[in-house]
């Protein structure tokens, strides 16, 4: 039974071979290059009237190798994807997927209030709600001229 059609076909154009040389740049490179060992889940920002919400796709990751920190008005999000399967004596067939650490930072405004910002990961989603302060808004005062 054949799963996938090998064939020998050369690019149809120019941006075809420019595709494949750029997704075949990290062989022979370092390891920091080397997807394997890097990671970069992907996050949203949700700003709402009440809070900014962050939310990041983590899967396969436990809480427990999750860090959150907030360090002169930047939210830091770290933490680290492991392989449990991966050993000297097996190698892949075939893998899309990626491991190692990541370190996600975002830039938070002057409106939120850090001391209660609240985290909860379930399903493998990481959510974050940063409540912001209240705007205070000011009476608008109307000048006469005379």
């Amino acid at each position: 039974m054949t799963l996938i059609k090998w064939t020998n076909k050369r690019p149809v154009s120019i941006f075809d071979e420019f595709d494949n040389i750029f997704n075949n740049m990290h062989i022979g490179l370092p390891a920091i290059f080397n997807r394997e060992h890097s990671w970069s889940p992907q996050f949203e920002v949700l700003n709402t009237d009440k809070a900014y919400i962050v939310r990041g796709d983590l899967p396969g990751v436990s809480k427990k190798d999750v860090s959150i920190e907030v360090d002169d008005n930047i939210l830091k999000i770290s933490g680290e994807r492991k392989n449990n399967y991966s050993s000297e004596n097996s190698e892949y067939n075939y893998t899309n997927l990626a491991y190692g650490k990541f370190l996600k930072s975002f830039d938070l405004p002057d409106d939120v209030k850090q001391d209660n910002i609240k985290a909860n990961m379930k399903d493998g989603v990481l959510s974050l709600e940063i409540p912001r302060m209240e705007v205070v808004k000011n009476d608008v005062k109307k000048i006469v001229i005379k």
